[in-house]
């Protein structure tokens, strides 16, 4: 039989987890992304490092993190870290590259840069793409999140699933598998809207 408060503890540490480390790296990768879209000298050597990175799979750096960090929250953390940053610098940097340039153009013939230019013209223009990076994110910290608290935690969906695998209570694993499915769909759905509500404001 499944403990509902021990499911809902486990769910809202997860959750928290996920949600700290996914705003980190979105900050990060969008700062990253506009910092290489903004100056051609840091995007050719910022990158080659960024595509390399994300290119190897965060649980291949897990030795190192363990050797730098122990295991626990921060461990955790890092894992996300390093799964979820990396992307959300190319995902930025594309969706900048994507501004209709004759807007752009236009705003700085009429005087507009720094600051103005994207306060007014690149930001608006960005909204929508901005919670986009954000759900993309969110869904791969959710997946990651369930591995990464097998690094030593003593809470959390991914901790509880390897505890009952352990004591082979597969009944309590899939129900657990359920519901991590389950908030997958149902926060994937709240920011496809919260995308949609974005857009019509920045249209309207």
């Amino acid at each position: 039989m499944i403990d509902a408060t021990l499911l809902l503890s486990d769910l809202i540490v997860t959750f928290m987890r996920v949600l700290v480390w996914t705003l980190l790296s979105w900050v990060m990768g969008i700062g990253i992304g506009f910092a290489c879209y903004r100056s051609k000298l840091f995007g050719i050597l910022a990158l080659p490092v960024v595509n390399f990175i994300r290119h190897i799979s965060p649980f291949c750096w897990l030795p190192l993190i363990i050797i730098a960090a122990g295991i626990g929250e921060i461990a955790v953390g890092i894992t996300l870290l390093i799964s979820l940053t990396f992307h959300g610098v190319i995902v930025s940097l594309e969706m900048l590259r994507s501004l209709p340039q004759v807007v752009l153009e236009q705003a700085r013939l009429d005087g507009a840069s720094g600051w103005a230019l994207f306060r007014h013209i690149e930001l608006p223009n960005c909204i929508s793409g901005i919670v986009d990076i954000f759900r993309v994110l969110w869904g791969v910290g959710w997946s990651v999140v369930v591995a990464a608290e097998m690094l030593g935690v003593s809470s959390g969906m991914g901790y509880r699933l390897l505890d009952f695998r352990y004591l082979l209570r597969y009944q309590e694993m899939l129900v657990y598998i359920a519901v991590i499915g389950c908030i997958g769909i149902g926060t994937d759905y709240l920011l496809k809207r919260m995308r949609s509500i974005t857009e019509l404001r920045t249209y309207a």
